[in-house]
């Protein structure tokens, strides 16, 4: 993997919104209080997004998908499933069509959790495609990988498997946290890296749900076709029981979430 397949380029399309210099990882969230599960779709079908048709566009998160996101990483966490990957995948530079990047994503989260099944273990996954303005179509994926498992020399092939094509600076793999062991252990750092890595893939948020979810980042415009975020099944679905008092601290000055797989 390169250094960096994230394009520095300055980003044109901003909706009226608050936005500040953060780290690369991301921002914090403020608290996020009481989202209850009537909210939310119960099948966890409704949230995700519009399907993978020409005629269904959006530039912006909605606050009902938001607010799924950070359900199902709570649910995750809570399931002993902790994000402790950022998987970044630039698909259209791998030659995938926006209108084809749904099945794209769902086929490489079905590669990773082959690979976890292989190894008795499951994965859980959020994810935000991203359009911005020299960056072209990409993803970004939290993902949950049994401790033990790696992505190093896995993801280019996924990559091809799921129908992209050779390309430089396509796929870059985080760990979230100090190492890969940060989620596990649980600690105050990852909370704070944790918290700041969600915040960061919710910078597309239209800017009253930005300003009303208390994000620092947010109203990032991007055309996307399809569907704009989703997770896996296993975290998908709440309980009527479940009522989130999720408070995602703020990141330490320096959040390090940069160690390569």
């Amino acid at each position: 993997m390169g250094k960096s397949d994230q394009p520095r380029a300055p980003w044109s399309g901003k909706q009226t919104g608050r936005k500040r210099a953060i780290a690369e990882s991301g921002t914090a969230l403020a608290i996020i209080d009481t989202i209850h599960s009537g909210g939310l779709s119960a099948a966890g079908t409704g949230w995700g997004g519009a399907r993978n048709r020409a005629d269904r566009t959006s530039e912006y998160l909605t606050r009902r998908q938001c607010e799924g996101l950070i359900a199902a990483a709570a649910r995750a966490q809570r399931m002993g499933l902790p994000f402790n990957r950022h998987w970044t995948i630039h698909y259209e530079r791998a030659g995938v069509a926006e209108i084809d990047a749904g099945r794209f994503i769902g086929r490489l989260l079905k590669l990773a959790g082959d690979y976890a099944r292989r190894h008795h273990g499951k994965i859980a996954a959020i994810w935000v495609r991203e359009n911005g303005d020299g960056k072209g179509g990409h993803v970004h994926i939290l993902l949950h990988l049994p401790a033990g498992l790696g992505l190093r020399g896995r993801t280019a092939h996924w990559v091809r498997l799921a129908g992209g094509e050779r390309s430089a600076r396509v796929s870059r793999v985080r760990s979230i946290g100090r190492g890969l062991t940060s989620a596990d252990n649980g600690g105050e750092h990852y909370q704070q890296n944790a918290g700041a890595v969600l915040a960061y893939i919710l910078k597309g948020a239209d800017a009253e749900t930005g300003a009303t979810l208390g994000l620092t980042r947010h109203g990032e415009r991007g055309l996307i076709i399809g569907k704009r975020c989703g997770r896996t099944q296993n975290i998908g679905q709440l309980l009527e029981s479940d009522q989130l008092t999720h408070q995602l601290k703020p990141p330490s000055p320096r959040p390090n979430n940069a160690k390569m797989d």
